[in-house]
């Protein structure tokens, strides 16, 4: 049962497209084999949030047994891994590293659990007066590649080579995970949600989802201010430079966007240090700014004054989904 759709493209960026088209296609498998499946809820583009850290899952799959978080990278290529687990891909020849899509998944499983957890009581009975707990469940992560991509897997650690799959191959590995779904299965010891349990943490997500995306937005104009009635409408770009830069060496351009426990960050080239995607706002220097991504654009957006401005963009090369 398809619960959320994919958000539509919010941007004409050519690499954004890339990336929305890959996630487009994982949604499109999920629905057709699980759409009419009431035992297996899918999410597209779940955003939550819970303790100031926000996530946003690509796709999410909430089955009795557990959860599965697919994480969907659009990548031309080849492919490597190495045994710590780092990626890097080729496009045109020239070698680049990457951000492990695996851990990105794995740190908005994180987030996922610990929301649940806090919420429990809201979705999972009570046994002879004992709360239910979700730790008990199995949770699984995948990455979905494009199917341009080349893995090499005789070189890939044997558990990421598990982990990754091509979108046509996405369903195949997902049905695998959740096994089967019938009355016998509790026999074999896998704790499972009954079907009260499942609608119910299928309305609180929905529920999550809601409420993040409402505190991303801007507050609505109001008559009192036309100014920030014009502002909420355009995005202030300005060169890099003047927004973010290394907070250890001052260094503004070689700068990798990453994700990490406390949210957004850059990895400086030059010092090999972090910043966090924190800001003031440009505007009137508060610092309750909320920072969203879309493709390799990062916009920041005040609570304060309403203002939104263009805070990093990450500099990939184009990639094909």
């Amino acid at each position: 049962m398809i619960l959320k759709e994919k958000d539509a493209l919010a941007t004409s960026d050519k690499r954004s497209r890339y990336g929305y088209q890959q996630e487009k296609d994982v949604a499109f498998q999920l629905r057709r084999e699980f759409g009419d499946n009431d035992q297996v809820l899918v999410f597209n583009d779940l955003r939550l949030t819970h303790c100031g850290e926000n996530a946003q899952i690509d796709h999410l799959i909430v089955y009795p047994f557990g959860f599965i978080v697919i994480e969907s990278k659009s990548i031309s290529g080849e492919v490597n891994v190495n045994a710590e687990g780092e990626w890097s891909r080729s496009y045109r020849g020239e070698w680049r590293g990457m951000p492990s899509p695996l851990r990105q998944a794995e740190l908005q499983q994180a987030l996922l659990k610990n929301l649940l957890r806090a919420n429990v009581e809201q979705f999972v009975r009570k046994i002879l007066g004992i709360q239910g707990q979700v730790g008990g469940r199995e949770w699984h992560v995948l990455c979905a590649v494009s199917s341009s991509a080349i893995l090499d897997r005789k070189k890939m650690p044997a558990r990421i080579s598990e982990l990754t799959v091509k979108s046509e191959f996405v369903v195949e590995h997902v049905n695998k995970l959740i096994g089967s779904l019938g009355s016998l299965s509790v026999l074999k010891g896998r704790a499972r949600f009954n079907e009260r349990e499942l609608s119910a943490i299928g309305d609180f997500l929905i529920q999550q989802d809601a409420e993040a995306r409402e505190n991303y937005q801007p507050s609505q104009p109001t008559q009192e201010n036309v100014v920030n009635t014009v502002r909420e409408s355009v995005v202030v770009e300005a060169p890099r430079s003047t927004l973010l830069s290394c907070r250890h060496c001052g260094e503004a351009h070689m700068l990798e966007d990453r994700y990490g426990k406390y949210g957004y960050f850059v990895r400086c080239g030059n010092c090999h240090q972090n910043t966090p995607m924190k800001p003031a706002c440009a505007e009137c220097k508060s610092r309750s700014v909320v920072v969203n991504k879309s493709g390799p654009i990062y916009t920041a957006t005040c609570r304060s004054c309403n203002h939104k401005f263009t805070l990093f963009q990450a500099e990939e090369v184009a990639e094909k989904g």
